[in-house]
Formats: C-alpha cells, sequence, structure tokens
C-alpha cells in the first residue's frame, strides 16, 4: 500500500489511549511530522466531554531501565529521593520557587511539596512536560491533565513536606482574575477588572421528586436532557445508604439518601426520550406498606457539579471468569458488588488499580461486550450487574502481572466509568469508519454491535492494525460478520508479517487513509472514530483533517 514502516511498534510502558495497555513510544506518523499536543483535541470538539478543554496525554520514548516498576524499585532501594534528608520540613512559596531546574526541581500538589527531579526520567509524559509544574503549586497543571493518577503513592518517597501558603500565581495554569495597576499619588493600587469574557452560567440543578405504591419507591429526576439513556445512572447502596449519580451532560446530579425502609438489589431504570425524565424504580423489601417518608437526605444530595471535577469512587468487585482470546490477550468477567448498579455506555473506560510493591498503581480499560456479532449475550449487562474487560498481558508490566494472576473469586478494585463518546453520534446513516491498533480494537466491539442491532443500512468499515496474524483480536468473528453482511468491511494491516501475509503491511499514513476512507463534499455525515496508542490515535485524527474531514467527523477514544 505504499507504506511499509512499522505500525505497532511500541514500547511496553505505554497506554492505549482509549484505555487499553499497548506499545506506543517508537510509533512516528509516516510522510507527516510529528503532532503538537496542544490543540488535540480542538477545542469544541465532540472528542472532549462537552466541549471542554480536557487536555489529552502524552507518550515519550524512555530510556532503558527507566519504566514504572524501575521506579517502584528505586523508591524501595532505601535510597534518600527526598533531597533533603528524609526531613519533613514546612517550605514558603518563596522557597518553593527556588527549586525550579533539572537538578533541583520541587513541586506542591494539594498543599504537599515533592523533590520531582529523582523522577523526571521516569515521566511518561516527559521531562519538559513535568518541568512545568517545577517550583509552583502545579495542582492545577496535574489535574487538566491526569487527575486520576495517584501521585501521592507515586512520590510517597520524594515527599519534601507541607507548602506553608498557596502562590498567587500559577504558571502555566489559570492565574488570578485580579491584575494590580500601578500605585497612583491619589491611592493603592487599583484591581483591573476581570479578565478576558466572564465565566458561563452555572446550570440549575434538575428537580427531583419520588412517589411509591404498596411494591416500590421510584426516584425521580427531570434532567430536560434528550440524549439521556438509562446508562447515565450509576447506583450504590450499602444496606439503606442509597447514593445514585446521574450524568447529565458534562454535569453529575448526586441523589443520597438513608432510605425509610429497606430495599432489594433489583432495579429499574427508564428514561423518557422526548423529555430526559428519567425514574429509578426501587422495590420494597416488605411489601403492602406505605413509607412515611423517602428517608433522610445525606451529604452531597442534590448537588450538581461538572463531571470532571468529581473524583474516582472505587469499588471492590470479584472476578467471575477468565478466558484466553489470543497468545497474550484476556476476558475478565467482573462482577460488581451487591446493591451496586453500573451499565456502562459503548466505548467507555473504567480504573483498576492495584498495589505493586507499595505503590498504588492504576490504569484504564475500555469496558467490552463478551461477544461480537451476535444477539446472544450476557443479560446481566443490563441489569448493571456485570461487565467485561479485554487486556493485554505483559510480562514485564506494571499491573497486567497481577492481573494475569487473578483467579475468580478473587477481588479487583474498579472504579465508576469515564468516557465522552455520545451514542446518539451512531444515529446516523453516513458511513463509520473505524481505526483500531492492537487493543484499541475494544470499543469498536460497541460500535459494530450497535449497528448489528440496528440493522443497519450504513456502510461500516474497520482498519485493523497489529504485528502479527497471531495478534489479531476476534479475527473470526470479524470475517463472519464481514461475510454475512454487505454493508461490513474489515482490513487488517500488519507490521511484522509473516510470509504467508498477502494482506496489507506498514503504518497509518495518507495512501492508506485516502484509500481507505475518502474524503468527498457529499460525505459531510460521515463518522470516522480511532483508538489505539496515543500518537497513533493522533496520526489518524491529524490525517483525516489532512484530507478534509472536519471535527465534526472525528472522535478519538481517549483514556
Amino acid at each position: 500500500m505504499g507504506c511499509t514502516s512499522s505500525s505497532n511498534n511500541f514500547d511496553k510502558s505505554s497506554k492505549s489511549s482509549c484505555g487499553s495497555s499497548n506499545n506506543s513510544n517508537d510509533f512516528k506518523m509516516a510522510g507527516k511530522q510529528s503532532l503538537g499536543i496542544s490543540q488535540f483535541p480542538a477545542p469544541n470538539s465532540q472528542q472532549r466531554l462537552g466541549g471542554s478543554p480536557t487536555k489529552a496525554r502524552t507518550k515519550v520514548a524512555l530510556k532503558p531501565g527507566r519504566s514504572l516498576m524501575d521506579w517502584i524499585r528505586l523508591g524501595n532501594s532505601g535510597k534518600d529521593l527526598t533531597g533533603v534528608g528524609r526531613k519533613v520540613l514546612e517550605v514558603t512559596p518563596e522557597e518553593l520557587a527556588k527549586h525550579a531546574t533539572m537538578d533541583d526541581a520541587w513541586i506542591a500538589l494539594r498543599g504537599k511539596v515533592y523533590n520531582i527531579s529523582p523522577y523526571l526520567e521516569y515521566h511518561p509524559g516527559g521531562e519538559e512536560e513535568l518541568m512545568k509544574g517545577a517550583g509552583i503549586d502545579g495542582t492545577v497543571l496535574f489535574d487538566e491533565v491526569h487527575k486520576w493518577v495517584n501521585y501521592e503513592s507515586m512520590l510517597e518517597k520524594c515527599f519534601v513536606g507541607k507548602l506553608k501558603t498557596t502562590p498567587i500565581q500559577k504558571r502555566g495554569s489559570v492565574s488570578s482574575l485580579l491584575r494590580l495597576k500601578p500605585s497612583t499619588p491619589n491611592g493603592p493600587a487599583q484591581p483591573h477588572p476581570p479578565m478576558g469574557p466572564p465565566p458561563p452560567p452555572v446550570p440549575s440543578p434538575p428537580r427531583f421528586d419520588w412517589y411509591q405504591n404498596d411494591k416500590t419507591v421510584t426516584l425521580v429526576v427531570y434532567t430536560k436532557w434528550k440524549q439521556m439513556r438509562k446508562e447515565n445512572i450509576i447506583i450504590d447502596r450499602t444496606g439503606r445508604d442509597l447514593t445514585a449519580w446521574v450524568y447529565i451532560e458534562d454535569h453529575t446530579f448526586t441523589i443520597h439518601v438513608d432510605l425509610e425502609d429497606d430495599i432489594t438489589d433489583e432495579y429499574e431504570v427508564t428514561v423518557q426520550k422526548q423529555t430526559g425524565k428519567t425514574e429509578l424504580v426501587l422495590q420494597k423489601q416488605t411489601t403492602g406498606q406505605q413509607w412515611r417518608g423517602l428517608g433522610k437526605f445525606l451529604d452531597g444530595h442534590s448537588s450538581y457539579t461538572p463531571t470532571n471535577d468529581k473524583g474516582l469512587v472505587y469499588r471492590s468487585c470479584h472476578l467471575e471468569s477468565v478466558v484466553s482470546v489470543n497468545h497474550d490477550t484476556k476476558l475478565l468477567c467482573v462482577s460488581l458488588p451487591p446493591g451496586t448498579c453500573m451499565c456502562v455506555p459503548v466505548g467507555y473506560h473504567v480504573h483498576v488499580r492495584h498495589n505493586v510493591e507499595g505503590v498504588m498503581v492504576e490504569r484504564s480499560y475500555t469496558v467490552v461486550q463478551p461477544l461480537l456479532g451476535t444477539q446472544d449475550t450476557d443479560h446481566r449487562l443490563t441489569q448493571g450487574k456485570v461487565f467485561y474487560l479485554m487486556i493485554k498481558i505483559y510480562t514485564d508490566g506494571a499491573i497486567t502481572p497481577w492481573i494475569n494472576s487473578l483467579r475468580p473469586g478473587d477481588s479487583i478494585e474498579v472504579s465508576q466509568y469515564e468516557g465522552n463518546f455520545r451514542e446518539s453520534r451512531l444515529d446516523g446513516q453516513g458511513d463509520l469508519i473505524m481505526y483500531a491498533a492492537g487493543t484499541g480494537f475494544t470499543p469498536m466491539v460497541g460500535l459494530i454491535n450497535h449497528c448489528l442491532s440496528q440493522n443497519t443500512n450504513r456502510k461500516v468499515k474497520l482498519m485493523f492494525f497489529n504485528k502479527t496474524e497471531d495478534d489479531i483480536l476476534w479475527r473470526e468473528h470479524l470475517d463472519s460478520i464481514s461475510e454475512k453482511n454487505e454493508w461490513f468491511s474489515v482490513q487488517y494491516v500488519l507490521s511484522e508479517p509473516g510470509s504467508s501475509w498477502t494482506g496489507s503491511h506498514g503504518r497509518i499514513c495518507e495512501d492508506l487513509m485516502t484509500s481507505f476512507s475518502p474524503f468527498t463534499e457529499a460525505k459531510t455525515d460521515t463518522l470516522i472514530c480511532a483508538c489505539g496508542p496515543t500518537p497513533f490515535t493522533k496520526s489518524v485524527i491529524q490525517l483525516a483533517k489532512d484530507i478534509g474531514y472536519s471535527d465534526d467527523n472525528l472522535h478519538a477514544f481517549l483514556g
């Protein structure tokens, strides 16, 4: 095809941009200059949750011996990584500002100061990126890129002390809105008016109500969001303490109540599409009795906050089954705790965490459906009781060796889902074109199954990049769907093909994209989706723009 360089020669320590482990550091875009990260995804792009300016993370090639596991071993070696003899100091902003060089770099995160000089070479995003926070309070910068990362565990051995006061200015982040004019003879310095446009108005929380009959108690949220779906609710309950998170566009409405009486673990969620009215039906443990009231409202009830501002909530789940997909990839069925209901939207991911030699390590993985191309699926998925993960195992990885050791019945800590793909984007009739590399295939499973369930007439195409034939996930299912449905086609591209391989080989490039998804002015409703290691995903998006597609045609699955 004219693009003969390796497409999947990726470093093991990197992670797929849609949340599944993949190798990425040696990727270079064929025929194009390496892309910058600052405008990806574009502002207001559909790739962003609600158009918010969430930054994508990037990766760099690390030196040998600078993996996460190498960092953990260094932390456990007994070497002093604080640079201050393990003393706990009180650090003023002035003192913090003195430590802003590569050889002597401190950073403040949520009131704690860390010596990041020894960690610079281990930072997956590169030394330059981490140095943006050197000598300052880097909390805002950190939250913009990877708020979910457990930095306290990662930098525990680098702890210098507590920040005495918070600096007013934060270099490279959101600065103070009030800037002082010079002093005048008539009085002290006066503040300028706020810079830039006024902040957008804070949306009003939805109306909440409830009613009951002899058998059920129904909680009602009037979301007024026509794209509301039943998957946009997560429920956790311990005894009578019930919490329900209702995701409405880019905000989360919280219901938190100590119920009047006992209920069962059977929940039903219904949504009126035209109005967004959402009902959560709870089954009474004792039927035939009227409750005197719903119960007592607890902390956080009726709060309505930006979803990006909410922290992760981990649940102790259990592994139910493990099935090998190929030589290094497994399909895990994970059961949620009793009282929890979580139906994961198409293309969303969860975070898995585990303590590795004293360091809490998190990884994100896209939730998949257990089968491809069939309506026979696990009915517990629609009940929010289980979910499935397809995970590639790396023998020298930070967390996958532990995942590989898990057996049915073992515990696994998993967060709520995250993501930004709107299933309504599949409602059109334009072409759906998917580019996947390695386990970047996982979100495409849901897209393909959705199209199959809708008896679509749209053209659906998948270009699937792997190293070898043995690496191709669910190839027999993909080939079967292609044979049975004229509207679906799949093209495999290998970077290390065997001598018998007659298909495409190489990496993503303009020639491949132009032949697979040619742009014409008539294709304004085409949807192109990409997932894989971050450099791969970025390249697909940029190449699609280069040949004529706009942001409205694109979605990048990014973790």
